[in-house]
């Protein structure tokens, strides 16, 4: 289910994932920065999580457009949060999605914890020209979401899989090519088993070449 502190103008989570007793498989990605950073998502970093075929797509926000949601939603159903930028540029989207998949709970965030958290965070890096660690973020989000058993977010543009105190947090990094990704789009593949276990796994793409047309 959508948590009650989270609203959303996207589908209810809970239609999603109703009746689910069986393995699913869900894409996660983040930061696709589209019409802000890149003219659209790659074809090729599109083609991938097609072929992955998934029950749902998670997307950890800085959205962007809603057209990423709307071509997103031909794959399958998929559900997004509000970063920096979507605050910004004025998308309608919760800022958390809290959901259970066969005994897992799972918060959906971008990371950036509020406009102010991150224009200060912004004075900092100016300042110090030293950017914050994945711990830093993990921490925070740790204290605000203690009941997740894996929590998924973006805003650091740097793919992260790690476990601390028994939480799982998954970033799977820039969904355009950037130099932090050298230049591959990558997401993360969530499979949970009906039994409550789960395998994660971080696919990069390669970028589609330019043509010289």
């Amino acid at each position: 289910m959508v948590h009650p502190y989270g609203s959303s103008t996207l589908p209810d989570a809970s239609d999603i994932i109703a009746n689910m007793s069986k393995k699913q498989k869900i894409v996660i990605l983040a930061d696709t920065h589209i019409g802000d950073r890149a003219k659209e998502l790659e074809f090729t970093f599109f083609k991938a999580i097609e072929k992955e075929q998934p029950d749902q797509i998670l997307h950890a926000g800085d959205v962007c457009t809603t057209e990423v949601i709307q071509q997103l939603e031909t794959i399958a159903p998929t559900l997004a949060v509000q970063g920096n930028r979507d605050w910004f540029l004025g998308l309608d989207l919760p800022k958390e999605i809290h959901q259970e998949i066969n005994g897992v709970k799972i918060t959906l965030a971008h990371g950036h914890f509020s406009i102010w958290d991150w224009f200060w965070n912004y004075v900092r890096l100016f300042f110090t020209n030293a950017p914050l660690s994945h711990r830093f973020f993990q921490e925070k989000l740790a204290k605000l979401y203690p009941q997740a058993n894996i929590i998924i977010y973006g805003h650091l543009h740097l793919a992260s899989n790690e476990v601390m105190d028994g939480q799982r947090f998954l970033n799977p990094g820039v969904g355009y090519p950037e130099r932090r990704n050298n230049y591959h789009p990558g997401y993360i593949v969530l499979t949970i088993e009906p039994d409550g276990t789960y395998t994660t796994s971080m696919i990069f793409t390669n970028p589609q070449p330019e043509s010289n047309v």
